[in-house]
């Protein structure tokens, strides 16, 4: 049974949703919105992802892009329910051999590592950094309080490759800071591969990654500003 702590839930209420184009905006106080981190993300690696696209052939693109985004959903899912203590074999999503097996690889080091949870699937937003977004899980990690983000892959994956993913954990580590006055002591990447492999990849130089996703933003304000309005 995980724990859970529920003394911060009232400082982050729901945020509503909007999509402008392809950017996701939050809207946090009347008419005020900011950017998802992922929209901002997005953005960054977008030549890399159209590269990638023109290589493997459209085609071939969405059908794996198609398939990462439907394991991932699923896996997720099943992982939040069970971090709930809630009956995740019930699920739709728990019909799915390729689904049971990531779990049951991954489901030792969530027993083992992650307790005290403090928020899950939580919308949040930083007035510092004039952004916002959904958190996967902040709990604590080995012990320490951590900001997770849970992702999927065909196998494990080179650690220069998860560095966007501690770029925007940083940003939800900034907005529970900002809420909170509590600072989390690391960012925790579980990424759980097809082939059963786990892999946690912890950070804890929080500023580097914050410094990279100032100039993100800045990237990202300098070509939504520049639009055909």
């Amino acid at each position: 049974m995980f724990t859970h702590h529920d003394e911060f839930r009232s400082l982050f209420p729901d945020l509503r949703r909007m999509n402008e184009g392809n950017i996701r905006y939050y809207k946090v106080d009347g008419d005020l919105s900011y950017p998802s981190v992922t929209s901002v993300i997005s953005y960054i690696n977008a030549e890399k992802f159209a590269k990638w696209r023109a290589k493997v052939g459209e085609e071939e693109a969405n059908r794996k892009t198609k398939h990462a985004t439907t394991r991932g959903t699923k896996l997720h899912r099943v992982i939040e329910v069970y971090l709930q203590n809630g009956d995740y074999q019930s699920l739709e999503e728990w019909k799915s051999p390729l689904i049971q097996m990531m779990f049951s690889a991954a489901k030792s080091s969530l027993d083992s590592r992650l307790n005290g949870i403090y928020q899950q699937e939580t919308p949040m937003h930083s007035d510092k950094l004039c952004l916002a977004g959904t958190v996967d899980l902040i709990c604590e990690v080995d012990n320490e309080l951590s900001i997770v983000d849970f992702k999927t892959s065909a196998k494990e994956k080179p650690e220069e490759w998860l560095e966007d993913y501690f770029v925007q954990l940083s940003a939800y580590w900034a907005m529970f800071s900002e809420h909170t006055g509590i600072v989390p002591k690391k960012l925790v990447v579980f990424l759980v591969g097809e082939n059963g492999d786990v892999q946690i990849v912890e950070r804890k130089n929080i500023m580097n990654y914050l410094a990279k996703l100032r100039d993100y933003v800045s990237q990202f304000i300098q070509y939504r500003d520049a639009r055909p309005q």
